[in-house]
């Protein structure tokens, strides 16, 4: 599995290309939101939409435990727009991700995602002073 980052406006773009399986999905995503932490963006969407193959129900489990775990550790909180279809993508680690305080979405278009991900805040910058 490969993948490409860029950003658009405020948003991380992800783009996953090639055959999923468990080791690769864990270490570009987590990859991904350091990228996002490192940068600040607070928005990314991750667009599997060329990914092929199937992960078991086990394994999309462990994924979305990992990466969940992974995004609370770096502290950011980012919201984040998953587009991906069946059979590659079927919601499952979203839901899981989503049990663990994890602001996460699944959509089946890039369009979608962005029109959901435009519709948060900017988050407010610290240090600022109050009037």
């Amino acid at each position: 599995m490969k993948m490409q980052t860029e950003f658009h406006g405020e948003v991380l773009l992800v783009t996953l290309t090639g055959k999923v399986d468990l080791s690769s999905c864990v270490r570009l995503l987590n990859q991904a939101f350091d990228i996002a932490a490192e940068k600040r963006a607070h928005k990314v969407l991750f667009n599997a939409l060329a990914a092929t193959g199937t992960l078991s129900t086990l394994e999309r489990y462990e994924l979305g435990s990992k990466v969940a775990a992974h995004v609370t550790r770096l502290g950011a909180n980012p919201k984040i727009a998953f587009v991906g279809v069946s059979p590659t993508v079927n919601g499952f680690a979203v839901r899981v991700a989503q049990n663990r305080d994890v602001t996460v979405e699944l959509f089946g278009t890039v369009s979608d995602g962005l029109a959901w991900l435009g519709k948060w805040p900017a988050p407010e910058k610290s240090g600022r002073v109050s009037p």
